[in-house]
């Protein structure tokens, strides 16, 4: 019975280092997706600020209804 006992403890050991690799893949992810969205936000407003510039240059030479 020793040898059962030992095998399931080393079972559940198996299971619990998977899952904490598990888990950490997953916080490796979660992660990379929030550095994803900084860099499309980055992006969203380089984009809007370049969209401002182009508007106020032709508001001064007066070449847009802006």
């Amino acid at each position: 019975m020793t040898n059962w006992f030992d095998a399931a403890i080393g079972w559940q050991k198996q299971l619990l280092d998977t899952q904490r690799r598990a888990l950490d893949a997953g916080r490796h992810a979660t992660d990379a997706g929030a550095a994803l969205i900084a860099a499309q936000e980055a992006t969203r407003r380089a984009g809007e600020a370049n969209m401002a510039a182009w508007q106020a240059w032709a508001q001064l030479w007066r070449a847009g209804p802006w």
